[in-house]
């Protein structure tokens, strides 16, 4: 009867180590490089041309398309008007594009069975690529 804890507590034990080798842990390191998926996603291709159209409306729209004379005198105003309407805008279409990019990774990783996604400059040797896959989700 004395010896009844430490054979309970050595049955304990012995599940334990049982149930951590019937299933192997596996982590599957995934990474993706994010220039790539700027300069080859038709999605931030999308976004770049929007960015350049709104630009072009912007210097319509303030009257900045000719060279600047001395009898402008607000043109300074106006260019600072136009120039952080266009950063709101580029900084909503980064935002948007950075959520769809996160989203992207998310699925793919999650069908790769990837348990970490870094970015590949940060990766020395392994991992899986998942690049392509994201580009061809940013659609």
């Amino acid at each position: 009867m004395k010896y009844l804890p430490w054979v309970l507590v050595a049955l304990l034990a012995g599940l334990l180590v049982w149930g951590f080798m019937a299933r192997p842990m596996q982590t599957t390191i995934g990474t993706v490089n994010l220039a790539r998926i700027v300069d080859e996603s038709p999605r931030a291709q999308e976004l770049s041309e929007l960015l350049s159209k709104r630009y072009n409306e912007l210097i319509t729209q303030f009257n900045l398309g000719t060279e600047p004379t001395e009898e402008d005198v607000d043109r300074a105003e106006r260019e600072r008007l136009a120039y952080s309407q266009y950063l709101a805008y580029r900084q909503e279409l980064e935002q948007k594009f950075q959520e769809e990019v996160d989203r992207a990774v998310r699925e793919v990783a999650k069908d790769k069975r990837a348990t970490v996604v870094v970015d590949d400059d940060v990766v020395r040797y392994g991992g899986t690529d998942l690049t392509d896959e994201v580009i061809k989700r940013l659609k």
